[in-house]
């Protein structure tokens, strides 16, 4: 009875993992296509914000290392980059918004 009763939790624990993993798996929501992020800047940026985001991405970036050209990664190869190396930069969200203009605009689609 005993060994009925633990082969039968162990079948249920086993299925609930599986169940939960699933779930949680499929319930991803798709990361945006690269020409909807480029039109929400467009958007929301100005031509001479985006080259002021490029003075601002010219003047920290090089201070740690080369600095790589926009056409040189994808949009969503920027946007991993640019979240991570923005806060070790210290920018404030609205110059950090200004160079994510400006590389995202240029970066390779």
């Amino acid at each position: 009875m005993k060994l009925t009763s633990y082969i039968i939790i162990g079948l249920s624990a086993t299925l609930f993992a599986c169940t939960a993993k699933k779930a949680t798996t499929s319930s991803k929501a798709a990361a945006p296509a690269a020409s909807d992020i480029v039109a929400e800047i467009d958007s929301k940026y100005t031509a001479e914000q985006k080259e002021e985001g490029k003075i601002i991405w010219q003047a920290n970036c090089q201070k740690c290392h080369k600095l790589y050209e926009p056409e040189s990664h994808t949009v969503a190869k920027w946007e991993n980059i640019l979240q991570r190396m923005s806060k070790k930069a210290k920018l404030n969200d609205v110059d950090a918004g200004k160079v994510r203009a400006y590389v995202i605009t240029h970066a390779k689609s």
